[in-house]
């Protein structure tokens, strides 16, 4: 049942929840389902996580089918945490290993600034507690033709010269996504800390724009087929350096065990194939033609060893090739003279078939098609 927006209680709407531990009040992520009526498959944006009294039933519950590839978590809060945990300053140079350092808690505009002058004067402008961009390489740290030697400034990244930082990221670890087994990859740079925002939807942005939230984007999809859980490391806190935790109905009004968010979970969709050649049962196909199926996934490079083709019986049918294209398209073509006429044939895709992330294809595809004069 819809609530109207004459019902929602926009005072509370618009107050944060500083008392007691940083909890996940919503999580939203896109899913696949399937259209009613039809065998036709969709996405949409979701709360996967919480509720908000805006959504509709469709719009609210737990996630059993999380789109693979093209999804983005973007987890709500219901209170401030310190950025500083959470996103890191671009610098000139490498600096750890890469080019981006973390800010001290405590640091002001005024000690970014101080490190972002110019490289003559940085080593009387930026030392102290405060200081960021600091060389922490054994070997120095290079800026262009000029080598920075271990414990000082390379500098903050600030081109167009305001005295802030001209990036940021997300830091590695900080909050991360776990399917089964495997650590999902996280774009660093997609994914970032908006510590703007409420629980009243506004005109531009909607619900993709309550906050305040961290935006999680996979660097290359999901794995298929599992289990999976948001957890946030033991460096992410509030103010009152409280680590975040996630009570299992999303309310902020309930208790949850700082550093226990395992309610902040949903499964990924399962692999699948589509035959965009013809469909099952299929007759008259060209006899030389190739088959292509589409994988909603990125698929392993290896899988068209998982291709077999059947003619009559079961007897062997090995005259073609399959290829990969755009990481999930595989073209299976004839070679030769190509089919027999008249013929029926099975394509099969095993469940030796896996994702980029090593996870099985769970059901063989199998099609049969008869092919013409």
């Amino acid at each position: 049942m819809t609530i109207v927006a004459g019902c929602t209680d926009y005072d509370s709407a618009t107050n944060l929840h500083p008392d007691g531990p940083p909890k996940v009040q919503q999580v939203r992520m896109k899913e696949t389902y399937q259209i009613d009526g039809t065998a036709d498959t969709s996405s949409r944006r979701v709360f996967g996580f919480g509720t908000h009294p805006n959504a509709i039933e469709v719009e609210q519950h737990p996630v059993t089918s999380a789109t693979l590839v093209g999804n983005s978590f973007r987890i709500i809060m219901d209170e401030l945490l310190v950025g500083n945990h959470l996103e890191e300053i671009a610098c000139r140079s490498n600096v750890d290993g890469d080019a981006y350092s973390k800010v001290p808690v405590g640091a002001t505009p005024d000690d970014i600034a101080r490190c972002a002058t110019a490289q003559d004067v940085l080593p009387s402008t930026c030392k102290g507690a405060m200081a960021v961009c600091m060389c922490e390489n054994d070997a120095g740290c290079s800026v262009g033709t000029t080598m920075i030697e271990k414990g000082l400034p390379v500098g903050v990244d600030d081109k167009n010269q305001d005295g802030a930082a001209d990036d940021t990221r997300l830091i590695a670890g900080a909050v991360s996504v776990k399917c089964g087994p495997i650590d999902v990859p996280i774009d660093l740079n997609m994914s970032y800390w908006n510590p703007s925002g409420n629980q009243q939807p506004p005109a531009m942005g909607g619900f993709e724009a309550l906050g305040p939230a961290i935006v999680l984007v996979p660097q290359n999809g999901l794995p298929n087929n599992l289990d999976c859980q948001i957890a946030f490391a033991e460096t992410v806190v509030d103010k009152q350096n409280i680590r975040v935790c996630a009570p299992a109905s999303g309310d902020p009004e309930d208790d949850c065990t700082p550093g226990d968010t395992a309610q902040v979970k949903f499964k990924s969709e399962p692999m699948k194939f589509q035959s965009v050649s013809f469909a099952e049962g299929a007759t008259g196909i060209s006899r030389t033609d190739p088959v292509v199926f589409v994988a909603n996934t990125n698929i392993d490079p290896m899988a068209t060893s998982g291709v077999t083709i059947t003619g009559p019986g079961t007897t062997p049918f090995t005259a073609f090739t399959a290829t990969i294209t755009m990481n999930k398209i595989i073209t299976i073509a004839p070679t030769g003279a190509g089919f027999d006429p008249n013929t029926m044939y099975t394509v099969t895709l095993a469940t030796s078939i896996k994702d980029t992330f090593g996870q099985p294809l769970p059901t063989a595809m199998v099609v049969h098609f008869t092919t013409g004069a």
